[in-house]
């Protein structure tokens, strides 16, 4: 089961950077499946330490088109000292617009994710959350989320794919790294969603 309609998720500037960058941040083309999760969480009110309740809901995810990218020298923290900064550059996506599909897979709680989402944007009063809503890190603000838009006709979507390209995850455990799922994805032509959807689908968790 899905949700009525895909969700669109409008980000005006965002980064999603890979684990092995170094001095110079780099961006992924798109977000991590566990960053699209978090954000979805932080959506309708679930707390970090409840993260697993709707663990093994199954997601696709798809963009309008990659978006562009703009260079900025910023300071930027070195390691765990907060004193630790010093200026470099830093990749930045621009107008982002992202498209997810949900449905229920091995997600157990009641009601499950792909239902809570059509919810909360219904009756937002009935959340209860604190902060801005973020796609990656908190600076990153979601300038709209919406079920109900049109589709393009044409979409790139994130397909699993053992010989992928990218290696993103798709669930992280911050106290337990070797606990994180990583998997294999690549990103597809543009294609019409009807036809991305049949190979586009993964569980979150792994």
């Amino acid at each position: 089961m899905t949700t009525s309609s895909p969700i669109r998720v409008d980000v005006p500037v965002c980064a999603f950077r890979p684990y092995a960058s170094r001095e110079y941040q780099d961006t992924f083309p798109v977000p991590a499946p566990s960053s699209v999760y978090g954000m979805l969480l932080s959506l309708i009110g679930v707390q970090r330490e409840d993260k697993a309740r709707h663990r093994g809901a199954e997601m696709a995810l798809a963009v309008s088109e990659l978006p562009g990218k703009s260079k900025v020298f910023r300071k930027l923290r070195r390691g765990s000292d907060l004193e630790n900064t010093r200026p470099d550059y830093q990749d930045l996506l621009m107008d982002l617009t992202l498209w997810v599909w949900l449905r229920i897979g091995d997600d157990a709680a009641d009601p499950p994710l792909s239902a809570r989402i059509p919810a909360a944007l219904a009756a937002p009063e009935t959340i209860t959350r604190s902060g801005g809503l973020s796609l990656g890190e908190s600076s990153y603000l979601v300038d709209s989320i919406t079920i109900g838009s049109a589709v393009p006709d044409q979409l790139v979507f994130l397909l699993p794919d053992p010989a992928g390209f990218f290696t993103f995850p798709t669930w992280v455990d911050h106290l337990e790294t070797k606990r994180s799922v990583l998997e294999r994805f690549r990103l597809s032509d543009p294609m019409p969603p009807s036809i991305g959807l049949a190979t586009a689908w993964f569980q979150i968790g792994g």
